[in-house]
């Protein structure tokens, strides 16, 4: 048995592995690669005794098929649990041991395990991916990152989110010879989408400044898209710009003038607005009298 390594460590999180049995060198997991594994011995502590690892993680369930593709996780335990198998070779055999600490440095969760590499289905590189097959994960991302959002899981969700886009931005620049205009225009759609839905997270989290510049990303490819106005208007609101927060949701009511979420947000805003009317007003009066 070879001497334990570490694979990454902090303050809050340590990951370390000891090699039971050593694998072939020459194949290695990255990402997008398909693993098959085996994984016994699992115990998961706290300071005080057994614990629940995580009720959301796939990887620990006792439905898990032993199947896992390298960067599609979603729970933080899981994609954990991807740097080890990316320390992996295929046929390894290994300790796995994941802690988790509070900011105090208290015992939170400890996970052991012993996890063995039984086969690596080598793919080929991101690098080397066709604009369709980036496309076509954009979309995938895209699609589970709103089944993440709709479960609550907005941090997941904006993970998943990010990821599409990284895959949409890799396809640029598009050569028009073989991309067709219709495909173009969807591409550029599903852009817009992307920012929007990472801005619908951030603002689950009061990110304002960070809400605003995805919105003016999507405005710029769109610049009539209702729910970016909706969204800008929310964080001009968190920000105090309540007039240029007014302005866009008047924008957005003029697109969509049924929408409940809009009306709402324009009721929320008038008295601000005519408040702000009044002081000018008063402050003009003052100067002219």
């Amino acid at each position: 048995m070879q001497k334990e390594t570490f694979i990454t460590s902090r303050k809050d999180r340590e990951i370390r592995k000891r090699v039971i049995t050593p694998g072939d060198y020459n194949v290695v997991p990255y990402e997008d690669a398909r693993c098959k594994i085996t994984l016994t011995d699992v115990k998961c502590t706290n300071g005080v005794g057994c614990c629940e690892i995580e009720p959301l993680s796939r990887i620990f369930s006792r439905s898990f098929d032993g199947n896992v593709l390298i960067g599609d996780c979603d729970t933080f335990i899981d994609r954990d649990f991807e740097l080890i198998l990316q320390q992996m070779c295929c046929g390894e055999v290994c300790e796995a041991t994941m802690v988790y600490k509070d900011e105090d440095g208290t015992l939170m969760k400890e996970i052991s395990c012993k996890v063995e590499l039984r086969e690596v289905t080598e793919e080929q590189l991101i690098s080397d991916w066709s604009w369709e097959r980036l496309y076509e994960a954009a979309v995938h991302h895209k699609e589970r990152g709103v089944e993440l959002f709709k479960q609550g899981r907005a941090v997941d969700a904006f993970r998943r989110f990010n990821k599409a886009l990284k895959m949409l931005i890799a396809t640029e620049p598009l050569d028009p010879v073989v991309v067709s205009e219709e495909v173009v225009k969807d591409m550029v759609n599903l852009k817009v989408k992307l920012y929007n839905n990472l801005a619908h997270c951030q603002l689950q989290f009061n990110e304002y400044d960070a809400t605003l510049k995805l919105c003016n990303k999507a405005l710029k490819f769109d610049p009539e898209n209702a729910k970016a106005l909706y969204r800008r208007s929310a964080a001009h609101s968190g920000l105090k710009m309540y007039e240029e927060a007014w302005t866009d949701i008047q924008n957005a009511l003029r697109l969509d003038p049924t929408d409940k979420a809009s009306q709402r947000k324009a009721s929320s805003l008038k008295p601000r607005i005519e408040k702000i009317n009044k002081d000018y007003t008063s402050v003009i009066k003052k100067m002219f009298s």
